[in-house]
């Protein structure tokens, strides 16, 4: 018996889409909070969902004239951006459980993903491709199919282990895991994981590669979240597991979240410590890389490339020439519309990167769960790179600080010139275009000077930077002493980010 607090959501966290509107007509009918307090679950099949003649009676009655969605649409959360209102509210996640039945418990289920400060490793493809267009890889298997041909999964596997040599894939597609037993934490009762076993489990795999000593389980995406279902990696775990008991075949295993970015392929690689409980996963290591020209860049194992070549020097070089050519902005940045645009919030470089790509395409609507939206709204940005509403806020406003959209009368977003221009550049154009452009604002051209340098300053001396950038800003759109420091550690962040995209080394 446990007792579910009903948690108020910030206006940020809230969906007013489909499958929360469908998952509020459910919980109701089906009096589900009440059943997972005494049983400390509840299992509902499909058959009773969207397709059952009451539920689908009282869906008209509350949202006449609206399209009822279909099972397969409120039964995908991936992602914990994409959990219903209710399911937020009451700490509550959900997990399919075999054939037509999912339950509903208080699992914990998400693993955050960070994008963290490596080096971004220059990796050339051995052979020139005539059937892959290297420059205009969108989808999933493509991004893995060139991961393999440069040897950025033989390079990872060779890092974790010198004696693997050769990668092979072994394993993609949907495969059955019988018999599958483990634990789940509880986000309630913290001190009582939750059992389950499942009789058969189909698990749709993105690729499983093997070497020598080594297996690695690869889940890919094309954007990077916030967080991941830890499911995604577990499940195929087990199935792996299963097969090397069976072939008494044992090698080290490892899983991985793939993502590819616009111009990065980023590997975060994993290791569930207990294959008892889906909670157990570590993270090993992140690697990032990405696509060179120069033949320098092939990696062999035994040749003089074992190891990412860099120029390291002569990137310090270019970024100080860069940063010394360009002028400090002589005003504060605002949008057309008038107001000043947000400082800086936002952390992570490669959605800030994806974003402006998303924006930039041509049709000015998306369908989110069979809904159009506007393409430059809230609903897009966290229905596609699966963060909250808030975030969306820092995601535009830093494009806005750095000059790549605007803001127009009614709220209007439309990217800039430059915007535009940094969308079409080369990977060169565009690390010199966002050098140029933290150059010209004085508090990242300051921590880029200090990172060159490999000089460290104090946060007072950077929070007395900021708002002499700021100080003809209006007193409403000043940052507060105590979100000084958040804005510091974004600025940060980013320069960071930006000058291990340029090959330098920090």
């Amino acid at each position: 018996m446990v007792t579910l607090k009903r948690h108020k959501l910030e206006s940020y966290d809230k969906r007013n889409n489909k499958p929360s509107k469908a998952w509020g007509i459910l919980f109701a009918a089906y009096d589900i909070v009440r059943h997972v307090e005494e049983a400390g679950y509840y299992d509902l099949d499909v058959n009773k969902m969207m397709r059952d003649s009451e539920i689908a009676k009282k869906w008209r009655e509350q949202y006449p004239g609206e399209k009822a969605p279909d099972n397969r649409n409120i039964l995908k959360f991936d992602f914990s951006t994409d959990l219903p209102n209710i399911f937020k509210e009451y700490r509550l996640q959900i997990m399919p459980i075999g054939g037509n039945q999912y339950r509903i418990a208080p699992f914990n289920m998400y693993y955050p993903l960070v994008n963290m400060a490596v080096p971004v490793i220059p990796m050339a493809s051995p052979m020139k491709m005539a059937s892959l267009d290297f420059t205009s890889v969108t989808t999933e298997p493509n991004a893995q199919t060139v991961a393999e041909i440069t040897k950025m999964l033989t390079y990872i596997f060779h890092d974790l282990n010198p004696q693997n040599r050769e990668v092979v894939s072994t394993l993609s597609g949907k495969n059955n895991v019988h018999d599958v037993r483990f634990n789940i934490n509880n986000t309630v009762a913290k001190d009582r994981p939750i059992p389950l076993r499942i009789e058969t489990w189909q698990a749709e795999i993105d690729g499983v590669y093997e070497s020598n000593k080594t297996v690695i389980v690869v889940e890919s995406k094309m954007k990077f979240p916030k967080d991941f279902n830890i499911r995604q990696l577990f499940i195929p775990r087990l199935l792996i597991e299963q097969t090397m008991e069976k072939l008494q075949q044992h090698k080290d295993t490892y899983v991985c979240y793939f993502v590819k970015t616009k111009d990065v392929y980023i590997f975060t690689v994993y290791r569930f410590t207990d294959l008892n409980n889906m909670n157990s996963i570590t993270l090993q290591h992140q690697y990032k890389f990405r696509l060179s020209d120069n033949p320098q860049n092939i990696f062999t194992i035994d040749g003089a490339a074992a190891k990412a070549k860099y120029n390291s020097d002569e990137a310090v070089r270019q970024a100080r020439t860069l940063i010394a050519q360009t002028d400090l902005m002589p005003h504060y940045p605002t949008y057309t519309d008038g107001k000043p645009v947000s400082f800086l919030q936002a952390n992570n470089l490669q959605v800030a990167l994806d974003y402006l790509d998303f924006l930039g395409e041509s049709s000015a609507t998306v369908v989110v769960n069979d809904e159009q939206v506007a393409r430059s709204g809230a609903e897009a940005f966290v229905d596609t790179f699966k963060y909250d509403r808030r975030q969306y806020n820092y995601y535009l406003g830093w494009l806005g600080y750095f000059g790549f959209i605007d803001r127009l009368s009614q709220g209007k977003i439309v990217l800039t010139e430059k915007g535009k221009s940094f969308n079409a550049a080369g990977i060169a154009g565009k690390n010199k275009i966002l050098i140029q452009s933290m150059a010209a604002h004085l508090s990242s051209r300051v921590i880029l000077k200090a990172l060159l340098d490999k000089q460290k300053l104090a946060v007072t001396e950077l929070a007395d930077v900021i708002r002499q950038e700021m100080k003809d800003v209006p007193a409403q759109s000043q940052i507060s002493g105590n979100t000084l420091p958040r804005r510091i550690s974004s600025v940060k962040s980013m320069c960071k980010q930006v000058l291990l995209l340029m090959g330098i080394q920090l």
